[in-house]
């Protein structure tokens, strides 16, 4: 079992990975999800055609709420909003006089379809923020898991690479992106931990938030073509350590710069400990043979 599946079955103790909640398809690509919302407005007025084919039924016009809500809950505010315009234009199509014509003979009709495009939209809405809402409740109770996880595993670390293999999977765990440490001494980068490699444009930033002590953006001139976000982390040590994490640019989360903070603060705190334990065991080792 490698460490982050570790840190994921520790973790899963406390509380569900938000992905095992989310319905799973709010990172398809945006033609899905409205394609998504097309198909279930259409098969809403299939089944509002059947029932009018048979009986005249009041606020026939309802059904179309359905496929509202769900898209909210498993696209969005986007697709949700897209469902109902599709709603209110279907059921004028099929279900006003003139059937098959956008044309409206009966002035109610005109206050029943803007009646349901507005429930619809308020339905989208509500459906979205509470998704959203839910998610982020979801994402909020795993984050925490992993960070305590990760703060019993550093407390216990016996070595430094222990360390920086158990900061590199618990961040790969939480952003879901590459990640990679940067050991710099001096001007130069002597160490690079990481499945990714590293470009020479990616290691020039690096070197700048070691020596800026300043976060280094991906993204930014000049370091524009960089996959890697860089955060500096300060340890008593001669070399510096740079954290680097590669996100998605269209799913960056929001308190990336706190998490990463925090996680530095740990990692630093456990390479300095381990640093001085060595210290003192040499010195210890020393003065015996002296003796």
């Amino acid at each position: 079992m490698s460490m982050n599946d570790h840190i994921d079955e520790a973790a899963g103790r406390g509380t569900a990975n938000p992905a095992t909640r989310d319905i799973g398809l709010s990172g398809i690509p945006s033609v899905i999800q409205y394609l998504g919302s097309l198909l279930m407005t259409g098969m809403a007025t299939a089944i509002a055609a059947g029932f009018d084919r048979y009986e005249a039924i009041p606020n026939l016009s309802l059904i179309y709420v359905l496929p509202v809500v769900a898209s909210g809950v498993a696209f969005g505010l986007g697709p949700a909003l897209f469902s109902a315009l599709l709603g209110a234009l279907a059921y004028n199509f099929f279900f006003t006089e003139p059937r098959f014509s956008l044309a409206v003979a009966d002035t109610s009709n005109i206050w029943a379809i803007a009646l349901l495009f507005v429930i619809g939209c308020i339905t989208s809405t509500i459906a979205a923020t509470k998704r959203h809402d839910s998610a982020e409740l979801d994402r909020l109770h795993f984050y925490q898991a992993k960070m305590g996880v990760y703060a019993r595993q550093m407390h216990a670390v016996k070595s430094a690479r222990q360390a920086t293999e158990i900061t590199r999977s618990v961040l790969t765990a939480l952003f879901d992106g590459p990640v990679a440490l940067v050991f710099i001494n001096g001007d130069e980068a002597s160490q690079v931990e990481g499945e990714e490699k590293l470009t020479k444009l990616e290691m020039e930033a690096a070197k700048m938030a070691a020596a800026s002590n300043e976060v280094v953006t991906a993204g930014v001139y000049p370091f524009d073509q960089s996959r890697f976000d860089f955060w500096p982390a300060a340890t008593k040590a001669d070399h510096a350590i740079v954290i680097g994490v590669a996100f998605n640019p269209q799913h960056r989360p929001q308190n990336a710069d706190a998490t990463v903070e925090m996680i530095a603060l740990m990692l630093c705190t456990a390479l300095d400990r381990h640093e001085r334990e060595a210290a003192e065991h040499d010195f210890d080792v020393g003065r015996s043979k002296r003796q």
